[in-house]
């Protein structure tokens, strides 16, 4: 079982000032706000909830029992309140990267802190890229355009920037992430009561360098704005393919505009780096940018998403991504750079370290953690009710999603997930008016207009139905989101069929088992197969049916009758 060297761990960080001993000064110092209103001790802490403004007040949060027991735990050298990730950067000795070394510079007087020293802000997903490792709840344009979703609530209220007033004066640092702080209103805010109270402390902002404007100007010359700038990458290509609809000139423009901003006001400019799958061969030249501007490059640790994580790659692929690092550096000698050649060993060494069973054992269990911590801070309803659906438990279910209010984040997928069960109870009317309710919290994602398609189905109002497909067939264009698709096909597929269109709804039928290859769907083309005449090919699909399930009775129901079929055909 991995060890953490306690000893060599905190002699990497320098601790002589601190008037005691934490495995991370985070809770003692810091607060973080998520754009669900969650707060948390820092972001990489995710799962492990000291409070949510929605429910309660700030200095509820800053001095409740949650964020008591994350300091006490810490204080052990105990990282199962969510510090996984941490405690697997320590173990792996990472103590190049790891992130709790940003809360050791923060000023300590006692174990019982007053005001925290720094806030940090991701109060607003707005955001106008759609960056390959992000997700909605960080990003709009995802939320809307890949996710389907509608926009998240708004839980920063008048009521929480009112008790916000009185922490600002106390902060040495106020940190602001987004989505993109430059556009968001919330953002703003916040710097707009700064300079009302003649606040003028360093703001640190990290933005996607898309932004420039008499706004942001404005913000730039009231306070000492030290910028990290994310690009991930140096060419064109790479840049725009990880950080999409970003513009290459635009970005390097802007970069610098915010290079010359700090060279004037003697603030500090980084650059940040997600070292991912996908633009690991440019991370040298990217460090070596960072060296002619004069500035640090900072390394973001993905582990999620998964195809974007180099620590999720097997071993051996690792290991040779690993060796191709190494032959770039022998002909560009990145790891001698005077600033940046650190952070190439950092890397390099991290990556090395990775490449072995016990710490790729420690990513699943970061994972792990994750998930079994989300249960216990914020039962996910519709999990459990997907659950319960699936276990025939139908009225269990309809209680269970009934327990997502209407503000919630998750309110328009839970309409459309209520709206199925009571489809599936037969209880039609109430079904209708869920949906309707559904399209009055969204009317640009096809989910609600799937749910409605079937419902019309059940109706046996056929043309209905197939409007409310095609509709949703419609905003699926649109968007830039697959994930509904194989739900689209699906339910066109069975409306054409029973309108008697059958070539046209075999169509669908293979668009949906390009994305899901179960065995109802494979029954579900067989069927229309034998509407067809196919039995040749209705046979390999009830047969693929039973590879999946061996048992399933209509699937050898079908393959009899395909048989049959085809015997009959060679008497004749």
């Amino acid at each position: 079982m991995p060890v953490i060297n306690r000893d060599a761990y905190e002699s990497a960080r320098g601790l002589d000032d601190k008037p005691f001993r934490s495995a991370c000064y985070a809770p003692y110092t810091s607060l973080y706000f998520n754009t669900n209103g969650d707060v948390i001790a820092c972001c990489k802490n995710t799962t492990y909830l000291l409070g949510n403004v929605a429910n309660e007040r700030l200095d509820e949060i800053w001095r409740g029992k949650r964020v008591k027991a994350l300091r006490k735990a810490l204080d052990r050298y105990k990282f199962g309140l969510g510090c996984e990730f941490c405690q697997w950067q320590i173990e792996g000795e990472q103590y190049g990267q790891v992130y709790t070394k940003t809360f050791d510079t923060l000023p300590l007087e006692n174990n019982e802190p007053e005001w925290p020293a720094m806030l940090e802000f991701t109060i607003s997903n707005t955001c106008n890229l759609a960056c390959i490792m992000c997700y909605g709840e960080l990003s709009s344009t995802i939320r809307a355009q890949c996710e389907n979703l509608p926009p998240l609530p708004k839980v920063y209220d008048d009521q929480f920037f009112t008790d916000l007033r009185k922490y600002l004066p106390h902060l040495k640092v106020a940190k602001f992430f987004g989505g993109e702080p430059f556009l968001a209103q919330e953002c703003y805010r916040i710097w707009d009561m700064m300079i009302e109270d003649g606040i003028r402390i360093p703001c640190h902002v990290t933005t996607n360098a898309t932004q420039w404007g008499p706004k942001v100007e404005r913000i730039l010359e009231h306070f000492p704005v030290h910028l990290s700038l994310s690009l991930d990458g140096t060419t064109k290509e790479t840049v725009e393919s990880v950080r999409v609809n970003a513009n290459f000139e635009a970005l390097m423009e802007n970069t610098k505009r915010f290079h010359d901003y700090a060279q004037r006001n003697g603030t500090h400019m980084s650059l940040t780096y997600c070292l991912m799958r996908q633009n690991w061969h440019e991370f040298g030249d990217y460090l070596r940018f960072g060296e002619d501007l004069g500035v640090d490059v900072g390394i973001n640790t993905v582990i999620d998403p998964v195809d974007c994580s180099l620590y999720t790659l097997p071993p051996d692929e690792l290991v040779e991504i690993v060796g191709k690092m190494e032959a770039q550096d022998a002909s560009n000698r990145y790891s001698q750079l005077n600033r940046n050649g650190g952070q190439w060993g950092s890397a390099l060494e991290a990556l090395r370290k990775s490449a072995n069973e016990r710490q790729v054992a420690g990513v699943d269990d970061i994972k792990k953690a994750h998930r079994a911590r989300e249960e216990v801070n914020r039962p996910d309803h519709l999990t459990a009710a997907w659950n319960l659906i699936f276990a025939d438990k139908l009225e269990d279910a309809l209680t269970e999603i009934r327990k997502v209010t209407g503000q919630h984040r998750h309110a328009y997928e839970a309409a459309n997930i209520e709206a199925r069960i009571l489809r599936d109870l037969g209880r039609h009317d109430e079904c209708e008016r869920t949906i309707d309710r559904a399209l009055e919290i969204w009317r640009k994602a096809p989910n609600a207009y799937v749910e409605r398609a079937w419902l019309r189905l059940d109706q046996n109002r056929l043309e209905e139905a197939l409007a409310d497909a095609e509709k949703a067939a419609g905003l699926l264009t649109e968007g830039r989101s697959k994930r509904p698709k194989p739900a689209v096909a699906h339910v066109l597929s069975g409306i054409l069929s029973r309108l008697g269109r059958h070539e046209e709804a075999l169509v669908h039928a293979r668009v949906l088992l390009e994305h899901r290859k179960e065995a109802v769907f494979y029954l579900h083309r067989a069927c229309i197969l034998e509407l067809l005449g196919r039995h040749d090919e209705m046979l390999a699909d009830a047969e693929a049916a039973l590879e999946l399930e061996p048992d399933n009775a209509e699937a050898q129901r079908l393959a009899v009758v395909a048989r049959t079929e085809r015997y009959r055909k060679k008497s004749e």
